[in-house]
């Protein structure tokens, strides 16, 4: 370890170095068989549904906190979702100059087909 390192003016003034030159002998060994160690078995890692979550939570409204009203139909939606996408409605709805209603947002010039 570094706690056994040789400072060099220690070398210098030592026997270990003969006509300026030091030796260094190494002993080297081969294994000739090899231990196995523990097998892991794969954990089997099902396809990604999340977008199907997220769907089923856009169709059912359950825990929606914010509704859009477009051209007099009204969607329902999720503040955090919303926010997570989008930077505008994050300002919108959790920053500093966030409305102070924004239970209801009213989207206007936009049909409700397009909107949805």
């Amino acid at each position: 370890g570094y706690k056994r390192f040789f400072k060099r003016s220690s070398l210098e003034v030592s026997d270990y170095l003969k006509d300026d030159s030091l030796s260094v002998h190494c002993s080297v060994g081969i294994v000739r068989s090899h231990t196995e160690g523990p097998k892991f078995s794969a954990i089997p890692i099902p396809p990604s549904d999340i977008g199907h979550h997220f769907g089923q939570l856009l169709e059912t409204e359950k825990g929606t906190d914010v509704s859009f009203v477009v051209d007099g139909e009204t969607f329902a939606a999720h503040k955090l979702v919303l926010a997570a996408r989008s930077p505008v409605f994050r300002a919108q709805l959790f920053g500093p100059m966030k409305d102070q209603n924004t239970s209801v947002i009213e989207v206007e010039d936009m049909q409700a087909p397009v909107f949805k």
